[in-house]
């Protein structure tokens, strides 16, 4: 792609009010802040400049290739993610870095246990992150947001119950602002099926809250098969493995199920080992849901109109593709 045609691009990006909804809140905080944070509290790291800092939070193609390698990237934010303070100016700054590339519609995924090791409890995690948001919000009203409650795989099931008892208060329509939207699962996935946690997401949709659940990203498409089947999901995340099984895609047609697809992240995790592997245009010939999102902005050194050019250039997508892809961002949101 030259010059011009990503300029053009980028000018036709910047009408579609474009919907990011999944980026990690971990995994797309600014490395700035956190070098700041780190100076802060440990006076920087001995013998480390800032660049040696930014290298540890982002992939490393000469060093990582699988997704416990991209997931290990995470363990330095979480330093400083353990503090209201923090995680509010880290949340208003997502919000602002997200608005600043085109973003409109905003779904942010939270763990809120990961962030409780300084004493915060799961509820003061999501306010401070919704004050973040509410405080961006206030500033541009027309960027609209809401909260995706992860529970991670390897805390296993019951801990996912706790988890949505825990955040009932803090669901969208008890608040005025920006509150929680929707469901997910995370973390290591072969050790962990969807099964383990049939009896979370019968309470989450009870409950009212949407869901939406990473799978297919280092397992098979049984695993898609089985969320499917047990989890009656609203959308799925990654899910980069249902392109080798044609009934699943069709299944995921039907049910109209929509993949939230981020190319940099799957590439990067091994999910797809060429960009030409990605079944997102597989998504598109069988009339999947579909929509690109960043995952980790910080982490894969992305950001949502990186997702829309990557995907131009490598599936020569035409306008009426990337407006389709852009649509289905915004009618798939969980947000009112």
């Amino acid at each position: 792609m030259t010059g011009r045609e990503q300029e053009r691009w980028l000018e036709f990006l910047g009408t579609l009010h474009l919907a990011d909804l999944h980026r990690h809140m971990d995994g797309s905080i600014r490395p700035a802040t956190l070098w700041d944070l780190s100076e802060r509290y440990y006076e920087a790291i001995p013998g480390m400049d800032f660049h040696g800092f930014e290298r540890m939070l982002r992939y490393d193609p000469d060093k990582d290739s699988t997704l416990m390698d991209y997931l290990d990237k995470f363990h330095v934010p979480l330093q400083y993610t353990q503090f209201y303070g923090n995680i509010r100016t880290i949340a208003y700054e997502i919000a602002e870095d997200a608005w600043h590339e085109g973003v409109r519609l905003l779904e942010l995924r939270v763990n809120p246990l990961i962030h409780r090791r300084a004493g915060l409890t799961t509820r003061q995690v999501i306010n401070a992150t919704l004050a973040g948001l509410k405080e961006y919000g206030e500033q541009q009203p027309e960027m609209k947001h809401g909260l995706v409650i992860i529970a991670m795989r390897n805390h296993g099931g019951n801990m996912a119950k706790i988890l949505l008892r825990e955040i009932t208060g803090e669901m969208e329509q008890y608040h005025s602002g920006p509150g929680v939207v929707g469901f997910d699962i995370a973390g290591p996935e072969p050790p962990f099926p969807p099964i383990l946690f049939r009896e979370a997401y019968a309470r989450a949709q009870k409950m009212g809250l949407r869901r939406t659940v990473h799978v297919g990203e280092a397992d098979g498409p049984d695993k898609i098969w089985q969320a499917v089947e047990l989890l009656s999901p609203d959308r799925i995340g990654h899910g980069t493995s249902a392109g080798g099984d044609t009934a699943l895609l069709r299944r995921l047609a039907e049910d109209g199920i929509m993949v939230e697809c981020c190319l940099t992240s799957n590439l990067q995790t091994g999910a797809v080992q060429r960009i030409e592997d990605h079944p997102l245009p597989l998504f598109l010939e069988y009339g999947v849901p579909c929509t690109l999102c960043t995952d980790n902005t910080t982490v894969s050194g992305t950001s949502i109109t990186n997702e829309y050019l990557l995907a131009i250039e490598a599936f020569g997508l035409g306008e009426e593709e990337v407006r389709h892809l852009a649509a289905n961002g915004r009618s798939g949101t969980f947000c009112r």
